[in-house]
C-alpha cells in the first residue's frame, strides 16, 4: 500500500475510538432488568396437598353415602312391597268381615222369624188348652160321657183332643228345636263376626305399621339424598379448587421456564454484541482504518427524516433486545401483555413483550404515529421505499406472503450491517437477525418521515 495513503496515528486513534463507541452503545442500549409483568400465582405445596386431601376425603364420603343411599333404596323397595302386601291382607279382611256381618244379620233374621213362629204356636196351644179346660170341667172319660151328645161324638172328640194335643206339642217341640238351632247359628255367626272384626283390626294395624315404616324409610332416603347431593357439590368445589391450584402451579412453572429462556437468550445476545464489538475493534486496530458496514448513505429526499432519528429508532428497539414476543403486545409506550388466541399464541395474554408491529411503533414513537398493523405501516411510515442495497438504520423492512402490500405480515427494523432487529413469533424473543435469514416473502422497505 502507498505510504502516502497510510492513515495517520491520529486517524487510527479516531477510528478505534469510533469502534469502541459503537460497542459501548450496543452494551449500554441492551435492556437492563427484563421487562416483566407480575408472575402468575404460585400456590404452595401445602395448599395443593390440603386441597388434595380435602378432595380425597370428600370423594370417600361420597362413596360411603352412595352405598348407604343404595341400602336405603333397597329398604324402601322392600318396605313398599310389605306395605302393598299389608294392604292386600286388609282388603281381604274387610271383605271377610263384610261377609261375616252379612251372615250374622241373616242368622238374626232367621232367628227372629223362628221366634215369631214359636210364639204363635205357643199362643195357639195355650188358647186351645184354656178352651178345653174351661169347656170340660170334668177331666177324663167321665167328662166326655157327660158332655157328649152320643157315644160316637164322645169317641170323635177324644180322638180330636188327643190328636190336637199331640200335634201341638210336636209343633212346639220342633219350633223349639229350630229356635235352639237358629240361636246356635246366630251365636256362631256373631262369634265369626267378632273374630273377623279382630282380624280386620289386626290387618289395619299391620298396614298402618307398614306404612309408618315405609314413610320413615322414605324420609331417611330423602335426607340421605340431600346429604349426598350437598357432599357431591362440596366434592365438585374441591375438585375445581384443586384443578385451579394445579393449573396455577403449571402456569407458574411455565412462566419460570419462559423467564429463564428469555434471560438466557438475552445473555447470549449481549455476549454476541460484546464479541462483535470486540472483533470490530480488533479488526479496526489491525487494519488501521474503520468504516461503517452500512456503506455510503444516499441523501434522502423530502420529509423530515434524519440519520439521527433513524439511529434513535434503532437504539429504542435495541433497548428491549431479548424481551419476549407477545402477540398484539407493545405500542408507543413500550412492552405490554399480549393477547391469547388459538394456536402458538394461546398463552400470550400472560407474556409481556412486543410483536413485530408493536416494536416498530415503539421505535419510531418520538416522531411518528402508526397503526398496530404491519401492512398499513408500509405506507404510513413514509413515502420513500429504498432498495435493499440502500437501507439505512431505522428503515422498516416488510415481508408479504403473496407479494402484495395487503399480504404484508411482518415488519422489522434495519440496524445496519445487513441485519434487522425483529420480534419473530410467539415463543421467541426480540432478536437481531441477518436480513436474509428472517424468512421468505421479502416485500420491500420504507424510510420513515419521508
Amino acid at each position: 500500500m502507498d505510504a502516502s495513503r497510510q492513515p495517520s496515528p491520529l486517524r487510527r486513534m479516531a477510528a478505534l475510538l469510533g469502534v469502541l463507541a459503537v460497542a459501548a452503545s450496543l452494551l449500554m442500549t441492551a435492556p437492563g432488568p427484563l421487562a416483566q409483568g407480575d408472575p402468575p400465582p404460585n400456590p404452595s405445596n401445602g395448599q395443593i396437598n390440603t386441597a388434595k386431601a380435602k378432595k380425597a376425603a370428600l370423594a370417600d364420603q361420597v362413596g360411603k353415602l352412595s352405598a348407604q343411599l343404595a341400602d336405603l333404596q333397597q329398604q324402601v323397595a322392600n318396605l313398599q312391597a310389605k306395605a302393598e302386601l299389608a294392604e292386600q291382607k286388609l282388603a281381604d279382611a274387610l271383605q271377610k268381615l263384610a261377609e261375616a256381618k252379612a251372615a250374622a244379620s241373616a242368622a238374626r233374621e232367621r232367628l227372629s222369624a223362628a221366634q215369631a213362629e214359636v210364639d204363635k204356636a205357643t199362643q195357639q196351644f195355650s188358647d186351645f188348652v184354656r178352651a178345653s179346660y174351661m169347656g170340660s170341667p170334668i177331666n177324663g172319660t167321665a167328662a166326655g160321657l157327660l158332655t157328649a151328645p152320643d157315644p160316637n161324638a164322645l169317641l170323635v172328640r177324644n180322638d180330636y183332643l188327643s190328636y190336637s194335643a199331640d200335634h201341638r206339642l210336636d209343633i212346639v217341640g220342633n219350633l223349639s228345636k229350630a229356635k235352639v238351632t237358629q240361636s246356635n247359628a246366630d251365636a256362631s255367626a256373631r262369634g265369626a263376626e267378632q273374630r273377623q272384626t279382630a282380624a280386620t283390626d289386626a290387618a289395619a294395624q299391620a298396614r298402618q305399621e307398614a306404612q309408618d315404616a315405609l314413610s320413615a324409610a322414605r324420609a331417611a332416603q330423602h335426607q340421605m339424598s340431600a346429604k349426598l347431593s350437598a357432599t357431591q357439590s362440596a366434592l365438585n368445589t374441591a375438585r375445581l379448587q384443586l384443578a385451579t391450584l394445579n393449573n396455577q402451579r403449571a402456569r407458574y412453572i411455565a412462566w419460570q421456564q419462559e423467564q429463564a429462556r428469555i434471560a438466557a437468550a438475552r445473555a447470549a445476545a449481549e455476549a454476541r454484541a460484546r464479541a462483535a464489538a470486540a472483533a470490530a475493534a480488533a479488526a479496526a486496530a489491525a487494519s488501521g482504518s474503520w468504516s461503517s458496514n452500512a456503506g455510503p448513505a444516499p441523501a434522502p429526499t423530502g420529509g423530515s427524516w434524519t440519520a439521527a432519528a433513524g439511529q434513535t429508532a434503532v437504539d429504542r428497539a435495541m433497548r428491549y433486545l431479548g424481551i419476549a414476543y407477545a402477540f398484539a403486545g407493545g405500542g408507543y409506550s413500550g412492552p405490554s401483555y399480549g393477547v391469547c388466541v388459538p394456536g402458538d399464541a394461546w398463552n400470550d395474554c400472560h407474556v409481556y413483550g412486543f410483536d413485530c408491529s408493536g416494536l416498530s411503533m415503539y421505535a419510531w414513537a418520538p416522531y411518528l404515529q402508526m397503526d398496530h398493523y404491519a401492512a398499513t405501516q408500509y405506507s404510513q411510515a413514509g413515502s420513500q421505499h429504498p432498495s435493499m442495497s440502500d437501507l439505512l438504520p431505522g428503515d422498516l423492512v416488510f415481508w408479504s406472503y403473496d407479494g402484495t402490500q395487503a399480504g404484508i405480515h411482518h415488519v422489522a427494523i434495519y440496524v445496519g450491517g445487513g441485519n434487522v432487529i425483529q420480534a419473530p413469533h410467539s415463543g421467541d424473543i426480540v432478536r437481531v437477525t441477518a436480513l436474509g435469514d428472517v424468512g421468505p416473502g421479502l416485500f420491500g422497505a420504507t424510510r420513515p418521515l419521508t
